[in-house]
Order: C-alpha cells, then structure tokens, then sequence
C-alpha cells in the first residue's frame, strides 16, 4: 500500500512491540573489560598515592620510614670542663630512648558479575572507582589526624609502645626533651597535651592566648615560625575574630592602603587566615575531620627527620594503596581488590602540641 505525503513528528513514534526502555540500556551499555576495570583503578590509586604525599596540612605532619623503631636522644647534663695542663677530661656520652611504629593492613575491593559488567554504564562504573579513592583518602587522613590528637601509646608487638607527644612521662618515664639551642631545660615531666587546667587557656575561649600558649611549647625548643595550626572547620567564624587575625591576600583584588592587615601565603587555598602572636606568626588550617574546640600546632618547614609523625609502610608492600596481584577473576564474580599496608606514629616527640578548650582535663577529640 503506497503512503503518499511528508514525515512528521507522528512518525517518530516506536512501533509498539518495541520496548522503549530495554532500548535505552542497550544503547548505554559500555562493553568494558575486566582488563580495563583493573587499569582505571590502578591509575586513580596511582594519582591517590601521589596525592597523600602532598596533601595541603596533612603532608606537613610526617615523613615515611618502613623501619619498625624510632629513636632519638634524650637531655643529658655533660657540660666541659676547664682544660688543666696535666688533667685528662672525663668522657661523656650521649643518652638515647626511643618506640616501635604501628602497622596495619588495610584492604578493599570492588566486584561485579561478568555480565554486569559487560552491560554496565561507564558512568556507574567510574562511580565505584571513585568511592574507593574517597575511602582511601580518608582513611590515611583519620589515621594521621588521630594520632597526633591521641595523647595513650598503644601496644606494638608484646613489650613495646608507640608514644604519642610529650605526655609527662605517662609513656615513657625515661623521655626527658634534650636542651633547646638557647639553652632551656626540661624534666621528663614535661607534656604537649594541654587543656583548661592550663594557665593562659580558658575554657571555651578562641583568643591570642592559647595560641600563644601553644606555640610556646614549640618555640622553647628551638622551633621558630612560621607555624600551622591545625583547627575544626567549624570554628573558623571563632578564629576570624580572635585578637591578631589576619585575613588571606587575595590574587586579584588591589588593596592599595587597606587599614586590614593581611597574611600572604604561597598558596592561600591552603589556609583561611593567620594569627600574629608574641612568637610568631601562625597560619591556620581547617579540616572538617576535627571536632569543634580543639586545635593542634605544628612548626612549617621541618625536614623529614624532625617531623611531628612517621608513616611506617611495609618494605616489600611499599608506599600507598594499590591493586593486589592475584587470581581474584572467579568467574562469574570478578574482583579488584586494593591493599595497603602502614601505620601512623610519633616521628618528633616535642615537634607538635594538642589542646582541648573544652575540658579542664586532655581528652582526644572525635576524628570523623
């Protein structure tokens, strides 16, 4: 039968034994490859691994070492003595003490059928990588952050501990912070866990004080500014107002005689301010993972050695998070699964300092 005139819109309607929606899934499915599921995901854990090392704050807090111990000198009183022409001085020697860093493994993997993934959406796909690097980011960000809020050593192996900060020898009674380049001396007594008991700090109070207070503990032992201070982002509104606040140097905008003093970073996304204190200038960095109230300090430009934390990793597993060699196809099930190996201790024990505005007594923040 002929059809005489023009097409219209009408005639784009499907025949109605076609079924619109399985239509549409055979039009979106990928045709992806187990093979290019495991090169997609090595590359995103690749470019994670890169991005641990240089994480904005975070990468401030630690060196790597996959040696299990840690060891450092403690203070000695050798002094010298006045030359004679016959005496022999006495010899002295130094004194040392040192802890084990924790190691843990960690693993996590992603899974589909063989059919599944053959029709899945590269869309839905992606998406599974992705919330495995959101996972990944996390876990070495809370394992950081809790162990520099984490004032208890925790068990290493039998006999040994990983310390936190200098904690009044509750760790280690044998601690004692070597003497400071200007010549100030410490008992074993000595602690970078402060709360409202405290003198300068006042509960619930964000002011120049306690920052002040805390960067002391940094100064005394030889470390000059500038400095980090590690806050909640929740409080950034209360650490805007505090008496010596400096606002970021915003690229683009002409101040010209602005009366507001303002901070320049090399890289202003990284903090949202600076305070000016009796030592020093500290520029503040916010992380949702710290609960409100609480804040630590650390000193910038440190060289590895001398580093708050030490990120201990398993010499034949090496650094970060990557895909795990293995006969993990079991047909119709396939799996990627993603491995690392590390713990997170103290590296310097005098080389970061926690405080708690909201107790008159130290007690480790939430980590989220």
């Amino acid at each position: 039968m002929a059809l005489i005139g023009f097409h219209d819109l009408k005639d784009s309607a499907l025949p109605s034994l076609w079924d619109e929606d399985y239509l549409k899934k055979v039009e979106l499915e990928d045709g992806t490859t187990f093979d290019e599921m495991v090169r997609l995901a090595q590359t995103a854990l690749s470019a994670l691994n890169a991005e641990i090392l240089g994480m904005p704050g975070y990468s401030q807090l630690f060196s790597v070492q996959d040696d299990a111990e840690v060891e450092y000198a403690v203070g000695v009183g050798n002094t010298f003595e006045e030359a004679t022409e016959y005496g022999t001085p006495d010899p002295t020697r130094g004194k040392t003490t040192g802890h084990m860093l924790p190691i843990k493994p960690y693993d996590m993997a992603l899974g589909w059928t063989m059919m599944s993934l053959r029709k899945a959406r590269r869309a839905k796909l992606e998406a599974d990588i992705r919330q495995m690097i959101v996972a990944g980011r996390a876990l070495y960000q809370k394992a950081l952050l809790t162990r520099f809020f984490t004032s208890t050593a925790n068990k290493v192996g039998s006999t040994s501990s990983d310390v936190p900060f200098a904690d009044a020898g509750s760790a280690d009674a044998n601690y004692v912070p070597p003497e400071s380049p200007s010549g100030e001396t410490f008992l074993y007594t000595h602690e970078h866990f402060l709360d409202t008991s405290d003198s300068g700090i006042t509960s619930t109070t964000f002011d120049n004080s306690c920052l002040s207070v805390a960067v002391e503990h940094l100064q005394e032992h030889g470390y000059d500014g500038p400095y980090m201070a590690i806050c909640s982002r929740t409080d950034i509104g209360s650490w805007a107002a505090v008496d010596g606040f400096k606002p970021p140097t915003w690229s683009g905008v002409n101040y010209q005689q602005s009366a507001v003093e303002r901070a320049q970073f090399g890289d202003i996304r990284q903090y949202f301010g600076a305070v000016e204190t009796d030592y020093g200038l500290i520029n503040l960095w916010a992380t949702p993972r710290l609960a409100t109230q609480n804040f630590g300090v650390v000193p910038l430009g440190l060289p590895e050695s001398e580093r708050p934390l030490r990120m201990r990793i398993a010499p034949r597993i090496g650094f970060g998070i990557n895909l795990v060699p293995g006969n993990w196809i079991n047909a119709p099930a396939l799996l990627v699964v993603a491995y690392a190996e590390f713990g997170i201790g103290v590296g310097n024990r005098v080389g970061g300092v926690a405080v708690d505005l909201g107790a008159g007594t130290w007690a480790a923040p939430t980590i989220s």
